[in-house]
């Protein structure tokens, strides 16, 4: 079972006293909330010059995706581009290096942001959650508490910035 991790400053050590290097997937889907997680974790890098990051969007193709039995196999092109061009422009603007990587769905969003983390050798999923309506999603389901539970790697999940916070911080 997945971990859910709250950082709360202070550099993760490990138990030889050497600081361990955080090596982090962040998981964006180009919503307000995915960018405030995009920005935060810009800080995290200024603050930590070693955390290496990558920047994985998830498109969905397929039948599945029509409008009224029509369907254009072209309509999302260039979505997923969009949202990591979108995002990466963040970490460009800091001088910040981030890799950028997009898959396709297989109708399991959270196995397949689980299984990349665990094949990249990721040793930390970061990604944006909805904020106090997520107690309930605990229960319903949501993307980020599939993740967490998922995962085994911890999990930092970051609710959207306040608008003045923001302000700052996209400077």
């Amino acid at each position: 079972m997945g971990r859910l991790t709250i950082i709360q400053g202070g550099a993760s050590r490990r138990p030889s006293g050497k600081k361990m290097k955080v090596k982090a997937l962040l998981y964006s889907d180009g919503s307000e909330r995915s960018l405030s997680a995009a920005i935060y974790t810009a800080v995290m890098m200024k603050a930590d010059p070693t955390m290496e990051v990558t920047v994985v969007t998830i498109t969905k193709t397929g039948p599945d995706v029509s409008w009224d039995g029509w369907f254009d196999s072209t309509a999302f092109e260039g979505i997923g581009q969009d949202i990591l061009t979108r995002t990466r422009k963040i970490f460009e603007a800091r001088k910040l290096d981030v890799r950028t990587i997009e898959e396709i769905e297989n109708d399991k969003i959270a196995r397949q942001i689980v299984d990349y983390a665990d094949k990249g050798g990721y040793n930390m999923i970061i990604m944006r959650t909805k904020g106090p309506s997520e107690l309930r999603a605990l229960f319903q389901g949501s993307l980020a508490y599939d993740v967490v539970q998922l995962s085994t790697c911890p999990v930092l999940l970051v609710r959207k910035l306040p608008d003045e916070m923001l302000a700052c911080l996209e400077d």
